[in-house]
């Protein structure tokens, strides 16, 4: 397995999960991965909307001074390559101007710059949580609130499925597939008792994206606790 070569800690999660068609998503597929759905509904194609926390990030083991917190919002769907489940990034927005300049000369990657506030409220039994997102003309937010009773579900469920993915799967300008190692614990998850999110992917990724009715097509709403993790270096797919 390659080196490490990032670490973070990734928390407080917020995972809003849409319905979508295969056709939106393939042309997005890595050559050599297919797209995954979950064991129990292998007709559910899923595009993911997430919000966390970024902190305490090291590269090689050095400390990034101007990555040491920051919120994230990023769009995402999910692959596999035999028994690697991994996911791919369509769009991935932070506030640190640095952190976009780096991450698409050095790594190809799809971040944008974003006005973002993450914010979370730990109460004794409830945990609430506010996300506020402007990209250019588009600005929505995330408000969810959950009990505070963590648990980890079944590795079977799809809340593992949306949760738990050790691979992420890309593609260099030059059309070669590569996969980077994910490594993390599992993490919990809080019961979800109301969200309501008015980010809306398809004003983010346009063309055809934006014929989609999201609030009909929203399936789940997760929110994990997340932990440390580590990126491992990438490698061919």
């Amino acid at each position: 397995m390659a080196r490490p070569f990032l670490s973070m800690y990734w928390r407080n999660l917020v995972l809003a999960n849409y319905r979508v068609p295969p056709d939106l998503l393939l042309p997005y597929v890595p050559p050599g991965s297919e797209l995954d759905t979950p064991g129990d509904a292998p007709d559910l194609h899923l595009l993911s909307l997430v919000a966390f926390d970024f902190e305490q990030t090291r590269a090689y083991g050095a400390a990034l001074p101007t990555a040491q917190r920051f919120p994230e919002v990023n769009l995402r769907f999910y692959v596999r390559k035999g028994e690697k489940r991994a996911t791919v990034f369509l769009r991935e927005y932070v506030p640190v101007p640095l952190i976009v300049l780096g991450a698409r000369l050095l790594y190809h990657q799809p971040y944008y710059l974003a006005t973002i506030a993450h914010q979370v409220r730990w109460q004794e039994e409830t945990v609430r949580v506010y996300t506020r997102f402007k990209h250019r003309q588009h600005s929505g937010e995330i408000t969810l609130e959950a009990r505070n009773a963590p648990e980890i579900p079944p590795a079977d469920s799809q809340e593992h499925f949306l949760k738990e993915h050790y691979w992420g799967f890309d593609r260099r300008p030059s059309g070669e597939s590569f996969r980077y190692y994910v490594e993390h614990p599992v993490w919990r998850i809080f019961p979800v008792m109301s969200a309501r999110v008015t980010i809306n992917p398809g004003a983010l990724l346009g063309g055809l994206w934006q014929s989609v009715d999201w609030d009909a097509v929203l399936h789940s709403v997760l929110f994990a606790e997340g932990s440390r993790a580590t990126i491992h270096e990438a490698e061919p797919l």
